[in-house]
Parts: structure tokens; C-alpha cells; sequence
């Protein structure tokens, strides 16, 4: 006699969002992050990636072509890419982009059963002014930075009361982003009334107090 067995997911230690703007001349180099994450992810089951990756870059067989701009989404776990969407290009100097893609990640934490969520920028950077920045010129700086991710957070609140004390726990300033002032000299990040520690080239400050979403030097 057959006996009925529910298989229940794996849940996950980490919810690792990788929102990666390649409208720029690194963009065949800063690929290299989703490969890692995918090579990380066959090692490592407890950690799944959520990915918005802005790219000309395409598959092709064992390929990797360069075409048209465009957007991608899609979840790494377990050596494994899936809920694959494609679409044109993203505009990711936006503050609403990337509010909807922190409560996206935070979405996918939920399901996961994730303890952290941490989230990865990939972009060039540099400088005082830096941030976020496309190719038709558009900026998002830190400080709008800051309130997107605020925002991300209170719209996974909203979309999910029941997990409404999710939060980002890290945000990682990756690439030539983490040139940029407030990133190099250990900013901090306050969203949503905790804290988020920033890290850059593998170390991270202390927590400070909770207050609203602004950027303070350590």
C-alpha cells in the first residue's frame, strides 16, 4: 500500500537579492556576480538569490552574447535558476524600481522561511555624488537609495501583515559602487525603523540606533 507524502521545501537561512545595473562598459565583468551566486548556490542549499539583472548580455547554447538592453528576473537555489522573467529594459536609477524589487526579495524570503535578507547593488559608482546611475544619466544617490529600500520594506508590510516584522538585516555596495563616498567611509543606512548595516569588500559596522530612513556617517 502506497502511503501520500507532502514534501515541505527546504527553508533558508538567507534571502540574498542581487539587483545588478549593466546599462554601462562593466557589464560583461559584473556578470561574474550571478555566476558566483549560481556556483554558491550548488554548495550551499541554505541560501537562495533573488536576481533583477539589467544586461545586454544573453545565453547563447554555452554562449554568452551581447544584444539588445533588457531586464531580467529570476531566483538562483540549489544550483538552479528559476521563475525566469524576461522584459525590457528596467529603469534602475528609479527609486520605485527598486522599492518594488526590496519587496520582491522580501516576498521571496517570506516563502523561503529565510531568517536574513540581505541585498547586493551592482553598478558603478564613485565619487560624492555617486549612486545608482544609467545610461541616459539618471542618479539615484544614496539618500534615495535609503528611502527605496525603506519603501520596499513597508510594501512587504503592507502586501503581508502577518510578516510585517521582515526587514533588510544588510545591503552590500558591490563593484564600483562601493567607490562611492558614503559607501567607502562605513555609511549606514536606516530604513523603516531599524537599522541597516552596509557592507563593503567583506566587512560591515555596527548597528546604530533605529530612527527614520536617512543616510549617517558612522
Amino acid at each position: 500500500m502506497l502511503q501520500n507524502v507532502s514534501v515541505t521545501p527546504p527553508r533558508r537561512s538567507l534571502e540574498f537579492g542581487i539587483y545588478r545595473d549593466g546599462d554601462n562598459n562593466l557589464d560583461a565583468i559584473q556578470e561574474s556576480t550571478l555566476s558566483q551566486a549560481l556556483h554558491a548556490s550548488r554548495h550551499d542549499a541554505r541560501i537562495e538569490f533573488t536576481v533583477e539583472d539589467t544586461t545586454q548580455l544573453r545565453a547563447d547554447g554555452d554562449a554568452i552574447r551581447s544584444g539588445d538592453l533588457h531586464t531580467e528576473q529570476y531566483t538562483i537555489a540549489d544550483g538552479d535558476v528559476a521563475h525566469v522573467h524576461l522584459s525590457q529594459a528596467h529603469e534602475m536609477s528609479s527609486e520605485a524600481n527598486l522599492a518594488r524589487f526590496v519587496a520582491h526579495t522580501l516576498d521571496n524570503a517570506r516563502k523561503s522561511g529565510a531568517q536574513q535578507t540581505w541585498i547586493d547593488l551592482v553598478d558603478h559608482g564613485g565619487g560624492d555624488g555617486g549612486g545608482l546611475e544609467t545610461g541616459d544619466g539618471n542618479v539615484m544617490a544614496m539618500p534615495q537609495i535609503a528611502h527605496a529600500i525603506a519603501d520596499g520594506v513597508a510594501l512587504h508590510a503592507g502586501a503581508y501583515p502577518d510578516d510585517a516584522d521582515r526587514h533588510v538585516d544588510g545591503v552590500v555596495a558591490n563593484q564600483c559602487l562601493m567607490d562611492t563616498m558614503g559607501f567607502a567611509e562605513g555609511y549606514y543606512i536606516r530604513a523603516c525603523k531599524r537599522p541597516v548595516p552596509l557592507e563593503v569588500n567583506g566587512t560591515s559596522p555596527d548597528h546604530m540606533s533605529a530612527g527614520p530612513c536617512q543616510w549617517v556617517p558612522s
